[in-house]
């Protein structure tokens, strides 16, 4: 249990249990932010998944962090036996739990707090992520003005990716629209074809633009496949060949990314990169961008949104019905420097 006057306690050290994606833990950052400021000069550790060992790389919030991949069946048990005997050589004043896990009940502490989110929200739900887990941490922590995310780089990322894009050709004069057509789930991303009409279109309309198209390794084969339909050398693959923190430099320098619903879209929102964010069957109020430079485009498909745990009846339409024309239009208010309408703002 925690005290909703936990701010009066001396609390030294908090332990902060994340979740296992980089996007999900980016969402989770104004409610850390509060916490951070709460208690200015306690050591804060995090647990995060392997796939967000970046954001907790020096970042000055946390003293410590520790990395917790689930595994399967056996090895999941024994994973965790291995992070719970870890985190047992310290004895934490106050433990916040933003994974709704078994963790804090076998952890020694001074404090418990969980949030069981999931069970509390429907995901046709209105409010953002971000915003509802702040409406839980806002009794014990206060309340936190600034909605904004937050991913740290240095000014080496920053020189690596400047001379990066020297060595592939981009000029500091070039415009660089980034392409992020892949995502974990193939039901979120639109097709490569359409990413390509958009290109082909905005290289024909703007001079001095480059087109970048960025993912994982394994999403390599997607942007091969973008970059020779579009056919020209102001395109650029860097799938799988930049670091998170490179790739938050290079959203710090762009003027626009086109997305699929992916942790990349909330690392943009934290580097301040405008977003044209494509939505299949995921909600966008409750998982799309925070600021006011954003424009999500999704079908009114009478589904939409979905719990995306059932078998789609009707083959994803939600995300293969939206057209390039309405990606196009909406890159071009970006790029024409006009006002554009947002989705919702934060």
């Amino acid at each position: 249990m925690c005290p909703k006057d936990i701010a009066k306690y001396n609390i030294k050290r908090i332990l902060i249990i994340g979740t296992s994606c980089l996007g999900d833990n980016l969402l989770l950052t104004p409610a850390i932010k509060r916490i951070r400021d709460t208690f200015k000069d306690a050591e804060i550790d995090i647990v995060i998944g392997p796939r967000a060992i970046e954001f907790a790389v020096d970042n000055p919030w946390f003293s410590n962090y520790i990395v917790y991949k689930k595994g399967r069946r056996l090895t999941r048990i024994v994973n965790l036996i291995k992070l719970l005997n870890k985190l047992n050589t310290k004895r934490y004043d106050l433990i916040v739990d933003f994974r709704n896990s078994i963790i804090p009940f076998f952890i020694r502490g001074r404090f418990r707090l969980t949030f069981f989110l999931k069970e509390l929200f429907s995901e046709k739900t209105f409010t953002h992520e971000a915003e509802r887990v702040l409406k839980f941490t806002e009794p014990y922590f206060g309340k936190e003005e600034n909605i904004s995310l937050f991913f740290p780089i240095s000014k080496k990322d920053r020189d690596d990716m400047e001379i990066f894009l020297k060595l592939i050709g981009v000029r500091p004069s070039d415009r660089i629209v980034i392409f992020n057509p892949g995502g974990r789930a193939e039901k979120k991303r639109w097709p490569e074809e359409k990413f390509a009409e958009v290109g082909k279109e905005l290289l024909e309309n703007y001079n001095a633009l480059k087109i970048i198209i960025t993912g994982t390794v394994k999403e390599d084969k997607i942007a091969v496949t973008i970059k020779e339909l579009i056919g020209s050398n102001d395109v650029f693959n860097l799938a799988g060949k930049t670091t998170l923190k490179q790739m938050a430099a290079l959203l710090e320098k762009a003027s626009l990314i086109i997305t699929n619903d992916t942790g990349t879209l909330h690392l943009a929102s934290a580097m301040h990169c405008p977003a044209v964010a494509i939505f299949g069957p995921t909600n966008p109020y409750r998982y799309g961008p925070i600021g006011t430079k954003n424009i999500v485009i999704h079908s009114n498909i009478s589904c939409f949104p979905c719990n995306e745990k059932r078998m789609c009846r009707k083959d994803y339409l939600c995300i293969k019905e939206i057209t390039p024309s309405e990606v196009i239009k909406s890159a071009m208010l970006f790029l024409d420097e006009k006002e554009q309408p947002i989705l919702f703002e934060l």
